[in-house]
């Protein structure tokens, strides 16, 4: 029985170009889809049980809604078990002090040891691309 959360955010301006990348010491199968505006930019997937730490993938789009998500879903477990995360955002500024670019990490749980590590998504958005 498959495990899923939304976890949504409006950090990113409309317009601005994204990248992202997701990692993961998940035991479990599952899968990161990053969306903005309701579409999926992008859908990532695990389908082993290797507990190493795995680079899944990356992505980059300009975005066209700053209505941005990460949906994690792991595909095993226990389904009383609530799949959990804590994210953070930094602000990169330039000599004027207008903001210019962003980073946001998101660590996941999908279990009870609190490690955060199961996936991981890290952000870094631009004002201007190029």
């Amino acid at each position: 029985m498959s495990r899923s959360i939304e976890i949504p955010f409006k950090i990113f301006p409309e317009g601005w170009f994204v990248t992202w990348s997701v990692t993961s010491q998940c035991y479990f199968n599952g899968s990161v889809e990053i969306k903005s505006g309701g579409t999926v930019l992008q859908k990532i997937e695990k389908t082993d049980h290797d507990v190493d730490l795995q680079y899944l993938g990356h992505g980059n789009a300009i975005i066209s809604s700053q209505d941005m998500s990460v949906v994690v879903t792991v595909e095993e477990g226990d389904p009383s078990e609530p799949i959990i995360e804590q994210h953070h955002a930094s602000m990169i500024f330039n000599k004027e002090g207008d903001t210019v670019g962003i980073t946001m990490a998101i660590g996941v749980e999908d279990a009870n040891d609190f490690d955060f590590n199961d996936f991981f998504i890290s952000f870094a958005g631009w004002a201007k691309k190029g």
